[in-house]
């Protein structure tokens, strides 16, 4: 698979039609944030209103493949940090390039609104893939894993 084949689409209007199937699979991997965005959209916090909520779908050949939101840190109530949060790629869409695309997505709309962008990353895996992407450890924030700063 080339990146280019994964299409990126900012959520607005509706979570995709494959949300539900995505939502199984990360509850069946004991992901319970994918429950937590859920509740974030339908109290209408990813509207449009404000930037700095946006979630970002990754499809594959028409598939949700993934999912991904950058919010205000709900933990540090800093100006000048955002959060990138609720990252999931489906199991049959992983390792091949998904979760990079989406990553880059998030921390270009996180980094055009705030200089620093923090996240907590749920297990080892996790925390490669992040640090891969630019993030590195730090444990200075509440419930923070790692930082990134522009």
């Amino acid at each position: 698979m080339s990146e280019t084949s994964v299409q990126i689409v900012r959520l607005v209007d509706h979570l995709p039609d494959d949300f539900e199937a995505l939502r199984s699979e990360a509850s069946a991997e004991s992901f319970a944030f994918i429950e937590c965005l859920r509740e974030e959209w339908l109290a209408g916090r990813y509207d449009g209103s404000d930037d700095r909520f946006a979630i970002f779908a990754a499809f594959h050949e028409g598939e949700l493949a993934g999912i991904g939101a950058v919010t205000p840190d709900p933990y540090d109530p800093a100006p000048d940090l955002l959060r990138v949060r609720h990252v999931y790629v489906r199991p049959l869409h992983r390792a091949a390039g998904i979760g990079r695309v989406l990553a880059a997505a998030l921390i270009q709309q996180g980094l055009a609104l705030a200089p620093r962008l923090s996240l907590r990353a749920a297990d080892q895996r996790a925390a490669a893939f992040w640090e891969a992407n630019g993030f590195t450890a730090d444990s200075g924030g509440t419930r923070r894993s790692h930082l990134l700063t522009r």
